[in-house]
């Protein structure tokens, strides 16, 4: 379809003999038109470009170049179902060229992928350490949610490095609700009782609450990370995913407080 348009003088442009060749017209009509349009109004004149072309003789005969604006006012009174279906073949290839000359032509460069991935890599690094400082989570967590939003970011593929991350000894996952059901720290109904879990977190001495949220104290961040989340209903703020060591810990609490009741 783009053999329709061309490139001439920093414009897409067609011919008029394209024009006279797909509307089924003779291409001294077509110049004619071209002529009596520009004698009708000079302003027009820029849209159309007096060029020559070479026959098969080695004979030069004039012909026209036209932009969109001079093809469009051109063809505007050519009727019919097959000029509608050349109208709109034109003007899909002016669209079409015009595209692809707006997007970036990117011959790829093995050397600079490369650079990339290592700044990439980099930035992982940087990136994980500053998430680490921030919300006071462990560096193997940290680089993990790293990885991903920077490798989304150079549109790099780091999952060859996740292995490369140290798994946590003692991994925290666990919620005060887990927490609950594994020490079998129930309520009335029969389930879990995480409001138990933080009192008793509390008392021991692990975590204060700061506002709507629960925040470790210096004793407790040796047992559990402060992750950021987001409910349903719009509302953010921290939450405490502790580790599996605190299940001992409770577990001693848990059943002196059943002794002594």
């Amino acid at each position: 379809m783009n053999e329709l348009v061309t490139m001439y003088n920093h414009q897409l442009v067609t011919d008029s003999r394209q024009v006279a060749e797909h509307f089924g017209k003779q291409h001294k009509h077509v110049l004619e038109a071209i002529e009596n349009i520009k004698a009708e109004n000079s302003a027009v004149t820029k849209l159309f470009y007096e060029t020559t072309y070479q026959a098969g003789t080695g004979k030069n005969y004039k012909m026209y170049l036209m932009n969109r604006d001079g093809f469009s006012l051109l063809v505007m009174g050519f009727t019919g179902k097959k000029a509608l279906e050349w109208k709109l073949k034109f003007l899909e290839a002016f669209n079409a060229m015009e595209k692809a000359i707006k997007t970036p032509q990117i011959t790829p460069n093995p050397h600079y992928r490369t650079r990339m991935i290592k700044t990439a890599v980099k930035d992982a690094a940087d990136t994980a350490a500053m998430i680490a400082d921030t919300f006071g989570i462990k560096k193997p967590m940290a680089m993990t949610a790293a990885m991903q939003m920077v490798g989304k970011a150079y549109g790099v593929d780091m999952t060859p490095l996740k292995q490369f991350i140290p798994a946590e000894v003692s991994p925290s996952t666990l919620t005060p609700t887990k927490i609950a059901a594994e020490l079998g720290i129930l309520n009335s109904k029969g389930n879990p009782n995480p409001q138990k879990v933080n009192a008793m977190l509390k008392d021991k001495g692990l975590q204060e609450k700061v506002g709507p949220d629960w925040t470790p104290t210096e004793a407790g961040k040796a047992y559990c990370e402060r992750i950021p989340y987001t409910r349903g209903n719009g509302h953010s703020g921290y939450q405490l995913l502790w580790s599996h060591k605190i299940l001992e810990l409770l577990k001693n609490d848990d059943q002196e407080a059943g002794r002594q009741s």
